[in-house]
């Protein structure tokens, strides 16, 4: 029995992360123009004074509910720790094939593309939350405890 080489093996891992890593670029990055568009609409309508002001604020408070809900959190952290975890297995994968001349040029890809997931990640998911706190702090402005 032939042993397996651990870089043949590398090819369906990546492709993996690369179709999970894009679909979730995708909708993380969706998520933050939403957050980004409601947030103007917000600016727009802040004040109130009129009926139809009023209404848009409603409709603020409502999507806002829909986009800052614990659930987005929940699957956009998951699915980043899913594909660091494929990442970082895939890099384990291949530490065996040290000796194999393609070793350094995978390993610096998915060094790379590590790197870049992350980076775009934490960023987007950063914006995100805090556009969702800006949006949130001035729909539903905390009231002072009376006593």
């Amino acid at each position: 029995m032939t042993p397996t080489n651990p870089l043949s093996l590398l090819s369906p891992l990546l492709t993996l992360a690369g179709l999970v890593g894009s679909f979730f670029y995708i909708q993380l990055s969706q998520w933050l123009r939403d957050l980004v568009a409601l947030h103007q609409k917000v600016e727009l309508n802040r004040f109130a004074g009129d009926e139809p002001q009023k209404r848009a604020i409603i409709e603020c408070r409502i999507e806002y509910r829909r986009l800052a809900t614990w659930h987005i959190y929940a699957v956009n952290l998951s699915v980043i720790a899913f594909v660091l975890f494929i990442l970082v297995l895939g890099l384990l994968m291949i530490r065996p094939a040290a000796a194999d001349p393609m070793y350094d040029y995978l390993a610096i890809a998915l060094w790379v593309f590590l790197a870049v997931f992350v980076g775009l990640a934490s960023v987007l998911f950063w914006l995100g939350h805090s556009k969702a706190r800006e949006i949130g702090a001035i729909l539903e402005p905390k009231r002072p405890s009376g006593g």
